[in-house]
Parts: C-alpha cells; sequence; structure tokens
C-alpha cells in the first residue's frame, strides 16, 4: 500500500487533539501524520509528543495561518498520497484505506472525499444539520461541481489526493481564504474529478471555538466574495447574468456582481414587493428572465416547481445556472 501523509495544522486545540489522534492510530495501512504547529500557545504539541509514535512527526509552520500550515506541512512529507485532518475532529475506522484503495483504481488528477457526520457535545444548530444532509448528497449524486457556487462541496479533512499532483499544480501556495473552498474551485480550474467512497470518513466536531465561527475569512461575505469571484473568473463578460432573489444572499450577489461591473438584471418571485430600486437596480419580474447565466439566490422549500420553471427558460443547472 502507498504511504498516506496525513497533515493536520493545529493552533490551541489541546483539549481535542489527542483525540483526534487516536483515531488516526486505528487507522490500517501505511501512514504518517505531520502536525504543523501554527503557533500554538495552549501546550497541543506536548499532548502530540506523548504519543511516542515514530510515524508521528511536528513541524512549526514557517508563516501564519492554516494556507501556510499546509504549505509547510506540504514541504514535510514522503507519502505518495496525501489528505488532511482538522485537530478537533474524528477519523473513523477504516478511512485511509477505503478513500486510498478508490484512489488507486482512478485515473491522474483525481480527488477522492466521503461522507460527514457532524456531532457536538451541544445541541446541533439546524444550519450544520443541513449542512451535512446537503455535502453527503453531493456524495451520493456525484455531482459536486453542479452545486459548487452555493457551499463548499468538500469538506476540507475529508479529502485524499496524489502528492505529486497538489505540487505539480501548486495547490496550497495559490490558496485565498476561505482556503477549503477555494481549493475545490482550483481542482475544477485544472479539470480534476471528484469521486466520492458512500462511507462516512469524516466525524466533524461542531464547538464554540470553530475557526469557521470565529474568523471573519469565513463569514458570509467572504463567501459570496470568493465564489462570485470565480464566477466571474470561470464565466467572463460580455456574458449577461439573471440573478433571481432579492433577500440577504440576492443583496450581497448584487453588490459583489455591480462592483465588479458585471451587466446584471435582477429578478425576484415577489417582486411586485419591490416598489423601489435596491442598489439602484429594479427588481423584475421573474417571468422575464432570459440572460446567458442565472444565479439564483433562493432555495425554496417548493424546489420542484422552481427547478421545472428554470428548465422551461432553457436553464440547466450546473451548465448555465446555479444556486448560491
Amino acid at each position: 500500500m502507498q504511504l498516506i501523509s496525513i497533515i493536520i495544522p493545529f493552533k490551541d486545540a489541546s483539549q481535542w487533539i489527542s483525540k483526534t489522534i487516536e483515531s488516526i492510530q486505528l487507522q490500517s495501512g501505511n501512514w504518517e501524520l505531520i502536525c504543523v504547529n501554527d503557533h500554538s500557545t495552549d501546550g497541543g504539541e506536548v499532548e502530540i509528543l506523548k504519543f511516542q509514535d515514530t510515524r508521528i512527526r511536528v513541524v512549526k509552520n514557517e508563516g501564519t495561518g492554516i494556507v501556510s500550515a499546509l504549505q509547510t506541512g506540504l514541504k514535510n512529507v514522503n507519502g505518495s498520497y496525501l489528505t488532511r485532518m482538522d485537530a478537533d475532529d474524528i477519523m473513523p475506522k477504516g478511512r485511509l484505506l477505503t478513500m486510498a484503495e478508490l484512489l488507486s483504481r482512478s485515473p491522474p488528477k483525481t480527488i477522492v472525499t466521503g461522507k460527514v457526520n457532524y456531532f457536538s457535545t451541544g445541541e446541533l444548530s439546524v444550519g450544520f444539520a443541513n449542512y451535512e444532509i446537503w455535502i453527503n448528497e453531493r456524495t451520493d449524486n456525484n455531482d459536486f461541481y453542479k452545486h459548487i457556487f452555493r457551499e463548499c462541496p468538500v469538506a476540507s479533512p475529508n479529502w485524499m489526493g496524489r502528492t505529486e499532483e497538489f505540487k505539480t499544480f501548486d495547490f496550497f501556495s495559490q490558496l485565498k481564504y476561505p482556503e477549503d473552498y477555494d481549493l475545490v474551485f482550483r481542482w475544477l480550474l485544472n479539470q480534476f474529478t471528484i469521486q466520492g467512497v458512500r462511507e462516512t470518513t469524516l466525524l466533524w466536531r461542531d464547538h464554540p471555538k470553530r475557526i469557521s465561527k470565529n474568523s471573519n475569512a469565513y463569514n458570509q461575505e467572504n463567501l459570496f466574495k470568493l465564489k462570485l469571484g470565480w464566477f466571474n473568473f470561470l464565466h467572463p463578460k460580455p456574458k449577461s447574468i439573471a440573478l433571481l432573489g432579492a433577500g440577504t444572499k440576492g443583496k450581497i450577489a448584487a453588490k459583489i456582481l455591480l462592483k465588479n461591473s458585471r451587466v446584471m438584471n435582477w429578478y425576484d418571485l415577489n417582486y411586485s414587493n419591490f416598489n423601489t430600486p435596491v442598489y439602484n437596480q429594479q427588481i423584475n419580474n421573474y417571468n422575464l428572465i432570459s440572460e446567458d447565466l442565472l444565479l439564483i439566490a433562493i432555495y425554496p422549500e417548493k424546489r420542484e416547481e422552481l427547478e421545472a420553471f428554470i428548465r422551461s427558460k432553457g436553464y440547466v443547472l450546473g451548465t448555465n445556472a446555479w444556486y448560491l
């Protein structure tokens, strides 16, 4: 079996990292773990060194932050296959063998992922519960890129690829925050295929100290700046854009699109409620949609009806229409 390199960036995660490493030690196969200390101050490195496992190494982040930690980790790996974990999550038994087996029989430029299961010592929020369902649907349907402009379709600590390809395409050195989402767009740009296994390959811990809850780099506005920046790059002018939805998501999207001087017409299902322009843009009758590309900033309960309407207008989800 190929040597699998696992990168874990860690910062002030001493209360969780021992459990994370214990779950990795239960994995079968040939692996090494590179823990990148991102200037931790809570004794996390001491917890790691207690394991006295020659397969586990600690290196110091050459810069600051997760992106730099991934770059530092990549410089120190020896494996042919590459994966990552977060310092507060749990790796289900059999994950490495399951993902590596699929990768071994997949063509070049393949990323392997799997299903996730959120867990928490407290009550899991509705948002995270819905995201778990949504991201697991991407694996079931194998349609990761089709929905890429809505959310990040691959969990950041839940992928495996070939180390040499990550170095060849220089993925980590180019990343912008939110880095997990940006990485998936870079896979798309470089025509990587994403393959999913049906098993749960990540137990994803929810807790108040998660960086995604406490850093502005991961807030909704920055998520929209990233994905609409990629949208503009992948679908440049002169193509016109229809934006459907004038709620919170629609307003964030419109503001970014207008700032980037995209030709945009704005629509809403309840267009009659908008008597005055928003950002100097009229909110139009959705029945008049006819632009080249459609961005959908709503996700209604009656999704089937909406998607039937979209099809009647000549749009195909994932081709010239996308949910935001």
